[in-house]
């Protein structure tokens, strides 16, 4: 079966597509991940076909990610920065899908809905974070992340509401001319296409996010999607194995995708707080030029696969992403999570409440005095340590992946 796989935003957005893809693909499937053209190179080597989508992701990402993005200002800032390349976006969408027998997709309104329902075949909706309503939790973009159980509701009403009224605004015209009814903005997710409902699957596992009576049927968990081996050819730099080898087991510091000029007084605070502890790092600079020189405490590094580096560790500070959050975890690492926006204050609030890490400190809070201290308690307390190695048990358990490409290819077939 051909299927396309849209996943628009970051590496934490395409990465698990590459991996479901793989999996799809070694099950006979015919895969093709659209997505913004710096992820062509790591989709072909993964030998799944790539689709490139207009749009600049570097940009994309800094103008929705901002320190104080919160649920009611991230909806505006995300139409401010698609505003202009709306009908391109919606053009690449329909170009990708041409030739598609299935559509599995993550978080865009429901554009991909319209998508799918002008070639009249299946959609898999896939999230990493909550988007269906629960009073357990508020929508995943809302920096605090127990409200108490009215509010948690409400907030998915009113993110709903603002994401219904700007998709009136740019998709209303397209489905027209496609002879489509047009969507009525509406305080709930709108599955609908046609007689049919969309299936949503949750790259989540149970054993830190349970899940909520109240969901229906056809919302599902599947467990984290991970790796089951590193890229083929792959081999570790000689100095970083060099650095490893060379004392304690180090820090693992890194942001992915998160950049522009608030990185610089972040990485200044994370070595002034490294040099207050003594503890050895390897940071990884992520989208972030590296233009730092390592030391004999502190080794900077572009991305190396978390899968070879985890192990090696004695813990992990990052941004909260999920693909990073789940592979800590897997690997029975305590963790410190720094969120900047979007869904990374919700992981940053479960690594706490599962008893794996310290409180998390937004990015608009950090301070030098703030990170010198959780990095202390996160290496020194031995129930952080315990906690996670305990949920590592139970990750290990799980075959997301597989899980999910076994509800993909049901739903597909049932739809």
């Amino acid at each position: 079966m051909r299927i396309t796989m849209i996943a628009i935003g970051s590496t934490g957005d395409v990465r698990p597509f590459i991996i479901l893809g793989k999996e799809l693909t070694r099950r006979g499937h015919q895969v093709t991940i659209a997505a913004f053209s710096r992820f062509a190179a790591s989709v072909k080597e993964n030998n799944l076909s790539f689709f490139p989508v207009n749009g600049d992701a570097e940009a994309f990402m800094e103008s929705i990610m901002q320190p104080d993005t919160n649920g009611i200002s991230y909806i505006p800032r995300f139409e401010k920065e698609i505003r202009q390349t709306v009908p391109s976006l919606i053009r690449d969408f329909e170009e990708s899908c041409r030739e598609a027998e299935a559509l599995v997709c993550n978080f865009f309104g429901t554009v991909f809905y319209s998508i799918a329902e002008k070639y009249g075949i299946p959609c898999i909706q896939t999230y990493y974070f909550p988007m269906d309503p629960t009073p357990d939790m508020p929508i995943s973009s809302f920096r605090h992340q127990n409200m108490g159980r009215w509010i948690n509701k409400a907030t998915y009403r009113v993110g709903y509401l603002l994401i219904g009224t700007v998709e009136k605004r740019y998709l209303s015209l397209w489905r027209s001319e496609n002879n489509l009814t047009v969507r009525k903005p509406r305080t709930y997710p709108d599955y609908r296409i046609g007689n049919h409902t969309v299936p949503v699957i949750y790259a989540l596992s149970s054993h830190l996010i349970h899940r909520p009576p109240e969901w229906p049927d056809y919302i599902h968990m599947s467990g984290f999607w991970f790796e089951e081996a590193l890229p083929a050819g792959w081999v570790p730099p000689a100095d970083l194995e060099a650095f490893l080898s060379e004392g304690d087991p180090p820090l693992y510091i890194g942001f992915g995708s998160m950049s522009g000029r608030k990185m610089n007084r972040l990485f200044a605070v994370i070595l002034r707080a490294l040099h207050a502890t003594g503890i050895r790092a390897v940071i990884s600079t992520g989208w972030q030029n590296n233009s730092f020189s390592s030391t004999r405490q502190v080794f900077f590094t572009g991305y190396i696969p978390h899968d070879w580096l985890f192990p090696r560790v004695r813990a992990v500070i990052h941004h909260g992403g999920c693909g990073t959050t789940a592979a800590g975890l897997r690997f029975g690492r305590p963790t410190l999570i720094i969120p900047f926006a979007g869904d990374q204050p919700f992981w940053g609030y479960h690594i706490y409440h599962a008893g794996c890490g310290p409180k998390p400190i937004p990015l608009s809070d950090l301070s030098v005095a703030k990170l010198t201290k959780s990095i202390l308690n996160l290496v020194n307390q031995r129930k952080y340590q315990e906690n996670a190695a305990r949920v590592a048990r139970l990750l290990a358990s799980e075959n997301g992946t597989k899980n999910a490409a076994d509800i993909i290819e049901k739903e597909i077939t049932a739809w």
